[in-house]
Formats: structure tokens, sequence, C-alpha cells
């Protein structure tokens, strides 16, 4: 790559908006992202998911979750192709005295199969146990978790 492509690339990477989520929003995906544990693994294969980034991605957001009640919540997407990273705020009360953020970093190739993930779950579900065990109809599912495309739109 020379370095015109290389800053024709980090022209269009640093064009791309971060995504900001607010802490209702963040609830609704945390708890659909507690049930990836009902997704059965042929599910997980057939869709070519690696079976950890179910139980590393529950993880990121049980850290984040701990980290709302701090404060805002800052949690860059990093990858090896993209150094800056993409960056997922979530934004809560402000519950720390000193204002600071937690601040979060989590690996692309991992992160990256979040959405697809609460896909694979509520299809698990079923729209009946969805509501059941999370609370929350599809649609709302659907619209909170729709703000996690654009952390890897390209």
């Amino acid at each position: 790559m020379s370095w015109n492509d290389g800053m024709r690339h980090q022209e269009v990477r640093s064009s791309m908006p971060d995504v900001t989520m607010t802490a209702q929003q963040f609830k609704i995906v945390f708890q659909v992202t507690k049930e990836f544990g009902s997704i059965p693994e042929e599910r997980l294969a057939a869709a070519g998911i690696p079976p950890h980034c179910s139980v590393d991605v529950l993880e990121l957001a049980r850290d984040i979750r701990k980290s709302v009640a701090v404060g805002p919540v800052d949690v860059h997407i990093v990858s090896p192709d993209f150094p800056d990273g993409r960056t997922l705020r979530v934004s809560g009360p402000a519950g720390a005295e000193d204002g600071t953020e937690a601040l979060r970093e989590f690996p692309a190739a991992t992160a990256r199969y979040w959405r697809p993930l609460i896909g694979l779950a509520v299809e698990s579900l079923g729209a009946e146990e969805l509501r059941f065990r999370t609370g929350y109809s599809g649609d709302e599912v659907d619209s909170a978790s729709a703000l996690l495309d654009g952390l890897f739109a390209t």
C-alpha cells in the first residue's frame, strides 16, 4: 500500500462517526447479551462465529455495565487494521464525583460478532421467551442493537 493509499484510508476512517448508546439502549442490549448461552453451538458454527466469542462479548458487556454506574463509558474497539479503533460510547447518569469516564478497549475481531450474536439469541429464544427472559420485544432489541452496526460499517 502506498503512502497516499494509507492517507485515503485514514481520511475515510476518521470521517466515520463513533456510536453513542444511551444507558437504556445498552440495558436492552445487555439483557439479550446475557442470553447468548441459549444459542445452540451448531447455530454458532453455521453462522461462522467462534464459540468463545459469545463468552468474550458477554464479558465486555458486563464490564461496560459495571462502568455505566460510574459515569459515561468510552469503549474502544481496536484492530490492527485500524489502530485508532472505533468507539462505542455508553452514556449514563454521571455517578463519579470527579467526573472521570471509564475507558475500555476490546478487539474488533471479537466485537464484530456482537450484533450477529444478538440476532441469533433473538431467533433461538423466539418472541415469547425473549420477552419473558429479557423484558423486551424483538423490535425493542432490534432498535437498540442496530446502533452496533455503525461500529463495523465499511
